[in-house]
């Protein structure tokens, strides 16, 4: 994944220069004939600490380049590995992206133990930092967001379609997070489905209004087998209504469980295409797995992606 398309014109010179390192140097059109895959990683410390020009205020971006209504601090990140100083933040080093024509990289959120205050994941500006980060060789990514063919039903993302039940649906059970170090002490509040559902909203604090996004994903944190280690890596930071090209054959349905770990439900996911525009007029494309829907318990079926409104 992460590889752009054939693109035309002056384009293609300058979104080469500025993902060839990202995509290993192999550029693959739209039609490459590679399995999505769900695999953990060939790399333990794929994300890294840079330094920002400003600590008290970085931008933070969503894919379309709009610019979110809240603002990146560092300083509060207590249990990161690696373990940031007080004026970085933790960067993934899988890939950049052109995002409105500059490049970016994905700043990788969550709540660390001991939790001071749950950090966003979003999109940072390299204009930002006071150095690129050191991206890793695609190999790193074990077959994660590999162009796929037959990426034709377009449907648009719905995060706020998200309700209150997916907060009680879980992807670990008590079992499992007591097998992995530091898990359980948080009580599973980390091992939420809803982490993946609408993670916009809870950024909504302080008088600012919620931005529904949703994200596309290198990777998920199960399997159908179970747990998936090192899942649930972020590759994109969606908005609601970004068109989604899902692909043919390839979708995830997998457990959910309530705290004591019965199961209480499913959660569906699919491999999609994502297409971004540059500065210079050209394209590209992404692939990963987006949230599709979920049902909890006997309750109806919650759809996370829209049917496409006709053309024109």
């Amino acid at each position: 994944m992460g590889r752009p398309s054939t693109l035309s014109g002056a384009a293609v010179t300058c979104v080469a220069l500025l993902l060839a390192s990202s995509f290993g140097g192999a550029m693959a059109g739209d039609g490459a004939r590679r399995d999505g895959a769900n695999n953990s990683f060939r790399a333990s410390l794929i994300s890294e600490c840079v330094p920002v020009r400003d600590p008290a205020r970085t931008p933070a971006l969503a894919f379309d380049a709009a610019r979110l209504p809240f603002e990146l601090a560092t300083g509060q990140e207590p249990g990161t590995r690696p373990r940031c100083r007080r004026d970085e933040l933790r960067l993934l080093r899988l890939q950049s992206l052109s995002v409105g024509g500059e490049r970016t990289y994905v700043r990788r959120g969550g709540c660390a133990l001991p939790c001071v205050e749950r950090q966003a994941t979003v999109h940072v500006p390299a204009s930002a930092l006071t150095r690129p980060v050191r991206l890793l060789s695609a190999s790193a990514r074990n077959g994660n967001g590999a162009p796929v063919a037959d990426c034709r039903r377009t449907v648009r993302n719905a995060p706020q379609h998200v309700g209150a039940h997916l907060r009680r649906m879980f992807y670990k059970t008590p079992g499992e997070l007591r097998r992995r170090r530091n898990a359980g002490r948080s009580g599973g509040d980390g091992a939420r489905w809803s982490n993946y559902g609408d993670p916009g909203a809870t950024y909504a604090s302080g008088g600012r209004p919620a931005t529904h996004y949703n994200y596309l994903l290198w990777n998920l944190p199960r399997a159908r087998r179970g747990l998936l280690p090192g899942g649930g890596i972020v590759e994109a930071i969606l908005p609601a209504g970004t068109p989604l090209a899902l692909c043919a054959g390839r979708r995830l349905t997998l457990a959910a469980f309530d705290r004591g770990g019965a199961r209480n439900g499913h959660v569906d996911f699919g491999y999609a295409k994502v297409r971004a525009t540059t500065a210079a007029g050209g394209s590209y494309a992404i692939y990963g797995w987006v949230l599709l829907g979920y049902r909890y318990i006997h309750e109806r079926y919650t759809a996370t992606t829209t049917a496409a409104p006709p053309p024109g």
